[in-house]
């Protein structure tokens, strides 16, 4: 439990930082859902800007996470404020959009493999995407477990490309450097991360919101989801700095020269 006290320590040490994200992260998951159940109601135009609100909200929060995480690697314990945030977390933004279209298509080809292969030993008879109201254990287990199968890809690549300053594709050579087996407390926290859908199901939380207390309801298991997620995102980036791996930018003329751009050393 050392590695996750020491990333718990940071997570609260920042816990302005950590508010302001897991809060927009939040609002936007909330947005989304009241957009869902409210889309029949409104106004073409008020659709568009409900949507336009949602996606703005999930880009900021984004780039503040990636900025987030690019500083407890560089700074540790140390606050930071929004703008620092953004300024760093901003070179990686399309960077994680290609890294999550990549991630994507295994992810959707293996999820709908699985749903094949339980309609096939069950009596399901709905669609892929009917199955989050009908058999909402059915839909979790569709996206949960690719997660499961791609877990060293999920959890490294992100992390390797926030450390070393790299692209997609250079992080992908250094992904062999890093072993599951040697972060067990990592993987723990994945897992117990991937279980938690099924307590929300099984405590009967509603997919989609219909009234004011189902909505506070709903916020509870994102919240929590959403804290859990960056702890896991803080540890994982803290076991690739302890990797020690160094990456050459090669289009660095200095590189040639025995110059490396990023040389990880444990934080």
């Amino acid at each position: 439990m050392t590695e996750i006290r020491k990333t718990v320590a940071i997570v609260k040490a920042r816990w302005p930082e950590v508010t302001l994200i897991v809060g927009l992260y939040s609002l936007a998951a909330f947005s989304n859902s009241f957009f869902r159940a409210a889309r029949h109601d409104l106004t073409k135009a008020l659709s568009s800007l409900c949507l336009l609100f949602s996606l703005i909200l999930i880009v900021v929060s984004m780039i503040l996470n990636y900025g987030f995480l690019r500083t407890v690697y560089l700074e540790g314990r140390n606050r930071q404020t929004p703008m620092a945030l953004l300024k760093k977390g901003k070179p990686f933004f399309w960077r994680m959009v290609g890294f999550g279209l990549i991630y994507l298509i295994p992810c959707f080809i293996l999820a709908w493999l699985i749903f094949l292969l339980i309609r096939y030993f069950t009596s399901i008879d709905t669609g892929f995407f009917e199955t989050a109201k009908v058999t909402p254990w059915v839909h979790q287990l569709c996206f949960i477990a690719p997660m499961l199968i791609l877990i060293k890809v999920l959890l490294f690549i992100p992390a390797l490309i926030l450390v070393l300053d790299c692209g997609v594709f250079e992080s992908f050579k250094f992904l062999r450097k890093g072993k599951l087996l040697d972060s067990k407390e990592l993987v723990a926290l994945f897992c117990l991360r991937m279980a938690l859908p099924f307590l929300w199901i099984f405590l009967q939380i509603p997919y989609i919101p219909e009234t004011s207390s189902q909505y506070i309801l709903k916020s509870v298991p994102t919240v929590i989801g959403y804290v859990l997620w960056l702890i896991i995102t803080v540890t994982a980036v803290r076991f690739v700095a302890s990797l020690n791996s160094v990456y050459y930018d090669d289009s660095d003329p200095l590189a040639s020269e025995g110059s490396t751009k990023n040389n990880l050393t444990p934080n």
